[in-house]
């Protein structure tokens, strides 16, 4: 029996995964308005933070996607080289903390309450502290339930979880466009934050 060459498998089922995410985000699309969440990233100190990556990264919008134990994915992951410079997007206070989902991991809270959550670095700079805008925090790694090194990004504007994807687009300089990139992506989370 001959098997089609596994570049063609990978094409199918790399529209598969294209057409299922966009058919979940019109289906969602379709029935909800602009959330306040949304709104306040457009209008506030959110619209103006440094991409986390230094340089930038690959990453894809999967806000929303399917966890293990049923949770739902509430961050982007920034694919990187280990050891690639993680920086604050804003001013903030900086607590590092380790957890054994997260890993290594850093909790970044502004003066207006908004958070930022970093994880899976493979280090911290420093120790939990006050941090500037685009200051050195940690490095990216695996640490935690990664699976391939990346930054697992998280915005919480004013506490409530929101999709990072239109911030960091905007912020960093390299999305994910291809169906090959979304399947590698897919294959570094699977069960992972």
């Amino acid at each position: 029996m001959r098997f089609p060459p596994l570049s063609s498998v990978r094409a199918v089922v790399a529209g598969a995964v294209m057409l299922a995410t966009i058919m979940s985000a019109t289906s969602v699309a379709a029935h909800e308005a602009p959330s306040p969440v949304a709104l306040e990233v457009e209008r506030g100190e959110l619209s103006a933070i440094s991409c986390p990556v230094d340089g930038g990264s690959s990453f894809i919008d999967d806000w929303g996607a399917a966890r293990s134990g049923g949770r739902r994915h509430q961050g982007v992951d920034m694919v990187s080289d280990r050891g690639t410079a993680i920086v604050a997007a804003l001013a903030g206070s900086a607590e590092f903390k380790f957890s054994r989902a997260g890993g290594r991991s850093v909790w970044l809270t502004t003066a207006a309450g908004n958070k930022f959550f970093y994880a899976h670095l493979d280090g911290w700079a420093g120790e939990s502290r006050e941090v500037a805008r685009g200051e050195l925090i940690g490095f990216v790694g695996s640490s935690g339930n990664a699976r391939g090194p990346h930054l697992h990004f998280e915005i919480h504007p004013g506490g409530t979880p929101g999709n990072p994807f239109p911030l960091t687009d905007r912020a960093c300089s390299e999305p994910i466009e291809t169906a090959a990139d979304v399947i590698e992506m897919e294959g570094l989370n699977r069960g992972g934050r």
